[in-house]
């Protein structure tokens, strides 16, 4: 009697994690596809004083600001499985540079290895999200 209802219970409540988790998934691949066509090409190492802000974007890549208009994105190597879902994040350093070969972005319990560092003209970008709402609200 109990078994039939718990293997209902228990398919109910992966189906409920499953679901956000899929739509979430599809928002970050969208936002990481936008981050990277305003990426520029790989560096070795950024400066690093302290972290503004970030934006995880699942759990392969995070954006970093160290700056106001200064972002950076890293991609990590897996398994970094915490990243998508961490209330915060770190990242070691070492002389205030973080290194693509030696540093860490730690989210969670996980230390994640950072496979690369782009630049990220978040400048063109705004101005880019900002000209796309301007055209959605001219054609409405």
């Amino acid at each position: 009697m109990f078994r039939p209802l718990f293997a209902g219970i228990a398919a109910a409540m992966a189906l409920c994690l499953a679901l956000p988790a899929q739509a979430i998934t599809d928002r970050e691949a969208a936002r990481l596809a936008e981050y990277e066509r305003f990426a520029g090409d790989p560096v070795q190492d950024m400066p690093y004083w302290r972290l503004q802000g970030y934006e995880s974007l699942g759990d392969e890549a995070v954006v970093v600001w160290t700056a106001v208009n200064k972002a950076w994105l890293i991609k990590v190597r897996p398994p970094c499985t915490e990243l998508a879902w961490s209330h915060s994040i770190g990242l070691t350093s070492s002389l205030h540079k973080v290194s693509a070969k030696f540093d860490h972005v730690l989210a969670g319990r996980d230390r994640c290895f950072i496979a690369s560092i782009q630049p990220v003209d978040y400048k063109s970008l705004r101005a880019e999200r900002k000209r796309l709402r301007a055209e959605a609200r001219s054609t409405r």
